[in-house]
């Protein structure tokens, strides 16, 4: 039996910098999208990852696949330092981890059929033939659920929810184990959402896949999701179990946060948490915590010293000076 508490992504200190290029910029000047985050995934688990737009939720996912290449930091895949592997070894290494992006039909060539789209893995990888890579496809698409006559149509011919499939199925192609769904759903209608969630459920039962799900609409990331973090400004200010983070939030910006999702029941009121005070900017980042200048708790320490990683339950960790705990260095 598999060990579902192996760690199969351990993310330490990554970083993301973008330069910003202007005529009368004297002094180089950089947008910080990722922040010295910390991270690990263990084997079969759903990491949610939520966050105000913005915050460096989809930056992460492509740096952790190294589809952009981290300023700093560590990457470890079960155990292997991939941050500087060359070009071929990291194309043989995104067998294992795989991406599905929010817009389908910008990650879709409209001048291939599906079957060409979906045997594309299995022939760049070298799995197999052209002629078996065709019958695969055809497999994987039962697999989402669409028919095998789909494989001769052009990504134009599909719905959008049908074209998300497509893309599950592509990288479902090459058995990852991994796939970082960049807010997939965001752009389908709440039925197609459904299906789509449901989905991504049963095919990580069925096959043991881990799932990174980043999205900003804390209903679903709380259906789908065994781990939550919630990213602020680049930075990681909480993680926790699903339960726990729903039950028991810590960090004044998961509290906001969680008090702005809509109540299902009639004339049940919740005490919504207004948030002041302006977002900084992600070039002119504060010495102290990021979430100071909208925080009600905040003083003069929060402002100017970078907050530590605290410990504040099992498996439970926030970045705040005012919710206090075991001080973890890592």
């Amino acid at each position: 039996m598999e060990n579902q508490n192996e760690v199969l992504i351990e993310v330490r200190h990554l970083k993301k910098w973008f330069p910003v290029d202007g005529f009368f910029n004297k002094e180089k000047k950089y947008v910080k999208a990722v922040e010295d985050v910390g991270l690990k995934i263990k084997k079969g688990e759903t990491l949610g990852i939520v966050g105000e737009s913005g915050c460096g939720k989809s930056t992460l996912a492509r740096v952790i696949t190294r589809l952009l290449e981290p300023t700093e930091g560590e990457i470890f895949f079960k155990g292997e330092d991939i941050t500087k592997l060359p070009p071929e070894k990291m194309r043989q290494m995104r067998k294992h981890m795989q991406m599905v992006f929010q817009d389908p039909y910008a990650s879709l060539n409209p001048r291939m059929r599906v079957r060409d789209i979906l045997s594309e893995p299995f022939v760049i990888h070298g799995i197999c033939s052209e002629k078996e890579a065709r019958t695969k496809a055809a497999e994987l698409l039962e697999l989402v659920g669409l028919g095998k006559e789909s494989a001769k149509k052009f990504p134009h011919e599909f719905s959008g929810g049908q074209r998300q499939r497509i893309c599950i199925a592509r990288a479902l192609a090459v058995k990852p184990d991994i796939i970082l769904c960049d807010e997939c759903v965001s752009a389908l209608d709440v039925s197609i959402q459904a299906q789509i969630i449901n989905l991504l459920v049963k095919l990580q039962k069925d096959f043991s896949i881990a799932i990174v799900f980043i999205s900003h609409d804390l209903r679903i990331v709380q259906h789908i999701s065994t781990n939550v973090a919630v990213m602020y400004l680049g930075q990681v200010v909480e993680t926790a179990a699903k339960e726990e983070l729903f039950k028991n939030p810590k960090h004044p910006y998961t509290k906001a946060l969680l008090s702005a999702v809509p109540i299902s029941k009639p004339g049940m009121e919740r005490n919504r948490i207004i948030m002041h005070g302006e977002i900084p900017s992600p070039i002119n980042r504060p010495a102290g915590c990021g979430f100071s200048t909208r925080c009600s708790l905040a003083d003069d320490v929060c402002r100017q010293v970078y907050p530590a990683r605290y410990l504040v339950g099992k498996e439970h960790f926030c970045c705040c000076y005012k919710v206090g705990g075991e001080i973890v260095n890592e």
